[in-house]
């Protein structure tokens, strides 16, 4: 994660030594659905789907490279089974990310010969998300109960809010429909270093019967929850260094 944010952060120094007079920046507004991808199996893709909405501001280096702010609220949703039986979710969950932008093709908004590029998207992130322990439900499940969840439950029961780290990864597709304004659309997953979302907690855990510990089948990096987002985005530039410019013409 720590190797992740450092490229990220990386790379942005490096453009902004190297920002040129053609650096803007835009304001959009992004509306699309939402999937996952975890522990459960058989999952209904179409009765697991969601709708999530966000806005983010985007500053241009120039053609090429970009970094924005994004932030993200919708619903995640996961109608499946685990192990025998039926398991299903339903929750709310809010995501603030900072997201490195290359653009394939030279891109700028309000120039016609530059109007139009596919584009990559990588970056760090947090999600914010409620998790919901039931005992009684995980054990017909035959799920793993965590001795801490257990510990921190009333009548088996508990509800928290988690914060988890995430990597957003995508692709996207935008271009120009006027002078300061583009449409587009895009892809982005999330892998979580967090087990939560589906609301079982590595749930394949047990516990050593000669040692007594819990042995993991999860850790920071394996097994964890993925999002899944697409969407499209309606882009305003806001702000051009120089207006003059002829990649505008």
């Amino acid at each position: 994660m720590r190797r992740v944010f450092l490229l990220l952060l990386i790379l942005v120094s490096f453009q902004t030594v190297k920002a040129q007079d053609d650096a803007t920046m835009d304001l959009g507004v992004w509306l699309g659905g939402s999937n996952y991808q975890g522990d459960m199996s058989y999952v209904d893709r179409q009765g697991s789907l969601d709708f999530a909405a966000g806005v983010f501001l985007r500053y241009n280096f120039n053609v090429r490279y970009a970094v924005r702010a994004t932030a993200m609220v919708g619903g995640i949703s996961g109608v499946g089974e685990y192990g025998n039986s039926e398991w299903e979710f339903s929750k709310s969950i809010s995501d603030f990310s900072l997201m490195y932008e290359f653009n394939f093709w030279r891109y700028l908004i309000g120039s016609s010969r530059h109007s139009i590029t596919t584009y990559l998207l990588l970056g760090v992130g947090m999600g914010i998300y409620p998790y919901e322990f039931d005992a009684n439900k995980l054990a017909n499940a035959g799920a793993f109960i965590h001795p801490s969840d257990s510990i921190d439950s009333f009548d088996g029961y508990n509800e928290t809010d988690v914060f988890a780290f995430n990597v957003p990864l995508g692709f996207g597709f935008k271009f120009n429909v006027g002078k300061r304004m583009s449409v587009g659309a895009e892809f982005v997953l999330r892998k979580y270093f967090d087990d939560r979302i589906d609301n079982l907690n590595d749930p394949r855990a047990f516990i050593d019967p000669e040692t007594g510990d819990v042995m993991s089948y999860t850790s920071k990096t394996h097994n964890n929850d993925w999002t899944f987002h697409l969407g499209v985005f309606v882009c305003y530039q806001i702000f051009r260094a120089n207006n003059n410019c002829a990649l505008y013409d």
